[in-house]
């Protein structure tokens, strides 16, 4: 009988730290919860009660000990770390994306840099604070963007873009490392 094991998309790419900033893959659960129609507010009190979080608004990123609620999209938002329960699948359609996504954490003093190298958002602290969650584009791909602290932040992109999101990430640790003569 074939026996199937759970592989990481980043390899042996993670760790990696380059200058000040450092990059590691979170192992994590994912699930995307989309109210059905006409049940935003049940679902969203169904996720109150169950999760002792609010539901996050456009941008927004709420956090409660090891779980993570961001805003997906219009009509999405992602759990990470934990798995929904029977209750909340009521009101929303509760979807496990887990192995369809790489979750990875840039920690650092120059982690802003390296992210403005690769993305169009503006990162500056007064613009992208700690609690804001955004898609964009990060080089040609999409991903999300969460600020967890003022040198931290979490990058998703989808499991196939792993090892290209590493190849840019080394590319602009580099470069900003370079310009600091850290490398």
């Amino acid at each position: 009988m074939v026996e199937l094991y759970t592989t990481s998309p980043a390899g042996e790419g993670l760790p990696l730290e380059i200058g000040t900033v450092s990059v590691r893959e979170v192992q994590t659960s994912l699930h995307l919860l989309a109210p059905y129609r006409g049940q935003a507010v049940q679902a969203a009190s169904a996720f109150n009660t169950q999760m002792g979080l609010e539901w996050p608004g456009p941008n927004e990123l709420k956090r409660k000990g090891g779980v993570y609620a961001l805003w997906f999209d219009h009509a999405h938002i992602a759990v990470m770390g934990t798995t929904p329960s029977g209750r909340l699948a009521r009101h929303a359609a509760v979807t496990d994306v887990s192995d369809g996504w790489t979750v990875l954490e840039l920690n650092g003093t120059d982690v802003r840099a390296v992210m403005a190298r690769i993305t169009p958002l503006d990162l500056r602290v007064k613009h992208f604070k700690t609690g804001i969650s955004q898609r964009s584009s990060l080089m040609h791909m999409q991903a999300v963007i969460s600020c967890l602290g003022k040198s931290r932040f979490r990058v998703m992109v989808f499991r196939s873009m792993t090892q290209t999101l590493l190849h840019d990430l080394t590319t602009a640790m580099e470069s900003v490392a370079a310009r600091a003569h850290l490398v």
